[in-house]
């Protein structure tokens, strides 16, 4: 050998100490047990990660056991990322992602419309969600039938809930605060949910995939499954009626809805003039 020739590198550990027979398990253990892989994502990345860990969490939360409110806080844990993360999109400055309304928490108006946006963004998503359960079936893609028709039943749920979050006060607030709101000078005679845009194309879109599912030939074992989330989709719609008529009915006493009262009141004014 000559002496010339530099000595073979000597292996020391990371930490300066001789290693253990079995070495301990290290941070990229951990990440590659749970596929974590670190590097600098940009926002759509970050997003892209974001939204497939919650649909994958969405599609398999319902069939844990885990017990209402452990499901609660585990959606409310994904809505704070959810939040955090679109807020990220807005431009940075003073002003530019707002904490949201601080006027008035608790207020029966303030909740009254604040439930309905949130109504409204479920409509919204339950539209879409319909559009690509209907575009599933036209394509026979049994699976994707069949967990439209679940994620359709997990929204029609949380609107049943977010109807019971937007009324959650007492009915007498809702006579004395909300329903003069709702009513000339401050509102069009005849003011009525019938008008919720959102709700008139989902119950054409509810229609239209009736329909649909009553033509399916989808395989036996497929098939079942289709009709058994069909039959649960169908009692969360009861659910949400039910809930619907008790809200009307608690706040309403009489029945009287605001459109029923305009309609009245044109149907005999018409009678007088004649």
């Amino acid at each position: 050998m000559s002496s010339d020739t530099p000595p073979a590198p000597l292996a020391l550990a990371t930490d300066s100490r001789i290693p253990a027979r079995e070495p301990a398990a290290t941070t990229a253990d951990y990440d590659r047990y749970f596929h974590i892989a670190r590097h600098a994502p940009d926002l759509a990345s970050w997003t892209s990660s974001v939204l497939r860990l919650q649909a994958a969490v969405l599609a398999d939360l319902p069939h844990t056991g885990l017990d209402d409110a452990q499901r609660a806080a585990v959606l409310t844990g994904l809505l704070h990322a959810s939040h955090a993360t679109l807020a990220a999109w807005l431009p940075s400055g003073p002003g530019a992602a707002p904490d949201g309304p601080t006027d008035g928490p608790g207020d029966a108006l303030h909740r009254w419309k604040l439930g309905h946006q949130l109504f409204h963004l479920l409509l919204t998503t339950m539209d879409s969600t319909l559009d690509d359960t209907l575009a599933a079936a036209g394509a026979a893609r049994w699976t994707s039938v069949r967990q439209g028709l679940e994620r359709l039943r997990t929204l029609y749920d949380a609107a049943t809930a977010a109807m019971a979050y937007a009324s959650d006060f007492p009915a007498a607030a809702y006579a004395d605060e909300v329903r003069p709101t709702m009513e000339p000078p401050f509102a069009a005679p005849g003011f009525s949910g019938t008008l919720n845009q959102e709700h008139q194309v989902l119950t054409g879109r509810m229609h239209a995939l009736r329909t649909a599912l009553g033509d399916l030939s989808a395989p036996a074992p497929l098939l079942a499954a289709i009709r058994h989330e069909e039959v649960l989709l169908r009692a969360a719609q009861r659910r949400n009626r039910k809930a619907h008529a008790a809200i009307c009915e608690r706040c309403v006493p009489d029945g009287a809805s605001l459109l029923a009262r305009h309609t009245t009141r044109q149907r005999s004014s018409r009678a007088t003039d004649e």
